[in-house]
């Protein structure tokens, strides 16, 4: 089951206002239902793979789908294209990765790409940190960022190293969303890690609004 199916019970138990969501990394759009049932009045999916951004485009008409990838600086970088293509990432491959192949995608900053978006999730294999500094932190409501306890630079940014910079902009941790860490690697790479850990989904909101 989507992790995603908590997603619009989250959103009201919160008080977030549904206006504008922006997915980093939104692949087939598999969270697009849960997002629709949290009755957001406006969708932007961003996904730099040119076949996916159009078959995006193609099953979610009432979303904007922007065919970049996203990052602090606004460039030209090179996309590294794993066989599980939702895996795919701006991050340096290494040995562990199963890679297909490579393709040159435009870089633009999330606060340029979805400029008064409230709330933004982001899932950028290894770079999380690095799409929320080019992120207009003070428009946001709440965040969802995929977070790992093991360090592993192409599947997320270090949960310890998201959640300070997370607090330090003004947000708390109000609910996570938890698979092994093990599991997904063999799904991903074809065999088994041997390491103990999670992928974490974290919830970030406003630490004012959550103490009110």
């Amino acid at each position: 089951m989507n992790v995603f199916h908590a997603f619009p019970d989250l959103v009201a138990r919160l008080g977030v206002d549904p206006r504008h969501l922006v997915h980093v990394g939104a692949h087939e759009g598999q969270e697009m239902p849960y997002y629709q049932a949290a009755g957001f009045r406006r969708i932007t999916l961003i996904e730099p793979i040119p076949a996916l951004a159009a078959k995006l485009a193609a099953d979610w008409p009432d979303a904007e789908v922007v065919q970049v990838a996203c990052a602090e600086r606004a460039g030209r970088e090179t996309l590294h294209l794993m066989r599980r293509s939702n895996m795919s990432t701006l991050a340096a491959p290494d040995h562990r990765d199963r890679i297909t192949g490579s393709i040159p995608v435009d870089v633009r900053r999330l606060a340029d790409v979805a400029p008064g978006a409230n709330v933004a999730v982001v899932d950028a294999q290894g770079l999380e940190l690095d799409v929320l500094r080019g992120a207009d932190l003070e428009l946001l409501d709440l965040a969802v960022v995929e977070t790992c306890t093991v360090v592993d630079p192409t599947m997320a940014d270090l949960y310890e190293h998201v959640v300070a910079f997370m607090a330090a902009a003004g947000f708390v941790e109000v609910d996570r969303w938890v698979r092994d860490y093990d599991r997904v690697h063999r799904w991903a790479r074809g065999r088994a890690s041997r390491r103990a850990g999670e992928i974490r989904d974290v919830i970030f909101a406003r630490e004012s609004s959550h103490a009110a």
